[in-house]
């Protein structure tokens, strides 16, 4: 998988891209037309791009249908295009049809110049309906698919396959700029303008080592300390990257995503099964062995029920019996056995796909994981004990982030802070489990006449009020008022 970088229109995005090395350049016409050609010469690609770039040409479809041209006006457009193309056509590697909403429109270029132009460098595109997208890859070599078409389909990685593989045809992601969807979507390359964003809005594009990383521009003062060793790596200058110089940005952009065009290549290069035999070589530890039909989908439609001793539970969860006592609609006890759900420490990861394996100390081609992953948390202790490691792992990462802001300058990193109030999160977590609190709060209101007391312990409630021995008499009440007088 190639990935093309468009912005070639622009001399200061050519320049940039030639002198970082990237090989295949996209050329967008309508941007190019409406920056102005040149009066008095032609506007020759020979002359702006080496002999080892591959120039791919954008007819700006897209552009034309949102300016919303008028019949004529699209027809002088296309006229304007079609010989741009015929004099560049030695320096052009592929060109996309002028892609606009009259399908008549697009079916009348087609057989007018596209065919002629030559089948080979031609690069329809594909909007909706399967069966259109058949009938361009029985006809055509090469398709064109839209980034959000992609995005919208889920099954449109099957379909393609499926087509691949039927007809030998090549598709090209067009404005595709998604990694997940460069994976699972199985294009031979994908134009994007992504890589401009850093310099027109001041984000910040990463290769990681496994993936790329994209932050919006709110994030890079935090952000880009994290990979000043990938930054160093590329030959980068990591004080111009933190002073946010745009061309030095841009370029490591540019540098992430050769890296990912790279990953994507040798993920291509390490597959589990070949579809040009139909079966795959045993061996592999997801196969165990056996032959695996790997043909399309379209050819295994008569689906057979498998044996039932050939079904097994799936990999992920373990399962387990437990035998519990029920009562059945008579009153009895029963006991019954119940399946009980836990984890699976067993991992299925492969070594040719893992997306470690670069890395990994017990890498083993052709091997499943040597890891396996043995946590059990079905006790208060085991729970305890999950956070434990937690927390020691986390106060490793809180000192290793302090002393990568040592190593760089002593500067306040908001990385550091940030993993230092994750711990204190952890920390707190353990606290609550290890606290054993019992009480009761009690909270009781009453406002009718006969009180709180009353309404809590009825008739007993009145003896509070009486005095004890039956009070006194009006003898004793008399002496106590006289002794009252007297004082």
């Amino acid at each position: 998988m190639e990935i093309v970088f468009l912005g070639g229109e622009v001399p200061s995005h050519r320049n940039i891209l030639i002198e970082a090395g990237v090989k295949n350049i996209g050329v967008n016409y309508w941007r190019l037309a409406k920056r102005g050609l040149p009066v008095t010469k032609d506007y020759l690609l020979e002359e702006k791009y080496p002999d080892d770039v591959r120039v791919f040409v954008d007819g700006g479809g897209t552009q034309a249908r949102e300016a919303k041209l008028s019949a004529l006006d699209l027809e002088d457009y296309a006229a304007d295009y079609q010989d741009w193309v015929a004099l560049n056509e030695s320096n052009i590697f592929m060109a996309s049809e002028l892609d606009v909403i009259d399908p008549e429109f697009v079916d009348k270029q087609r057989e007018l110049f596209w065919e002629e132009f030559g089948v080979d460098r031609f690069l329809p595109i594909w909007h909706k309906g399967y069966p259109e997208l058949m009938k361009l890859a029985q006809k055509y070599p090469h398709v064109g698919i839209l980034g959000r078409t992609i995005d919208q389909d889920v099954t449109l990685a099957a379909r393609v396959r499926s087509l691949q593989s039927a007809h030998g045809t090549t598709f090209h992601g067009i404005a595709c700029a998604n990694p997940s969807n460069l994976r699972n979507v199985p294009v031979q390359t994908a134009s994007s303008l992504a890589w401009v964003s850093p310099m027109m809005r001041g984000e910040t594009v990463v290769w990681d080592g496994t993936k790329l990383v994209r932050y919006q521009a709110k994030m890079k003062d935090e952000a880009r300390p994290r990979y000043k060793g990938v930054v160093e790596q590329a030959g980068l200058d990591f004080d111009k990257i933190m002073a946010d110089d745009a061309n030095e940005v841009t370029k490591l952009a540019i540098y992430s995503y050769l890296k990912l065009e790279e990953h994507l290549t040798r993920r291509e290069q390490l597959k589990l099964a070949d579809n040009s035999g139909g079966i795959d070589d045993p061996g592999y530890s997801e196969t165990e062995g056996r032959e695996v039909d790997n043909r399309p989908t379209q050819v295994r439609n008569n689906l057979t029920v498998r044996d039932s001793n050939e079904v097994v539970n799936l990999p992920v969860f373990s399962v387990s019996s437990k035998k519990i006592i029920e009562k059945d609609d008579f009153g009895n006890d029963v006991i019954k056995d119940v399946n009980v759900i836990g984890s699976n420490s067993n991992s299925l990861r492969q070594c040719n796909t893992c997306f470690v394996s670069g890395n990994c100390p017990a890498f083993k081609p052709d091997n499943s994981c040597s890891f396996n992953i043995p946590i059990e948390v079905k006790t208060k202790d085991q729970l305890k004990g999950l956070l434990n490691a937690v927390i020691e792992m986390q106060g490793q990462r809180v000192a290793f982030a302090r002393f990568t802001e040592e190593l760089n300058g002593g500067y306040p990193d908001p990385n550091t802070s940030k993993e230092i109030d994750r711990l204190f999160k952890v920390v707190a977590k353990m606290k609550e489990l290890e606290e054993n609190k019992e009480f009761v709060r009690m909270t009781v209101e009453r406002q009718t006449s006969g009180g709180v007391m009353s309404a809590l312990f009825g008739d007993k409630a009145n003896t509070l009020r009486e005095l004890p021995n039956g009070g006194l008499d009006e003898d004793q009440t008399t002496k106590i008022i006289q002794e009252g007088l007297d004082l």
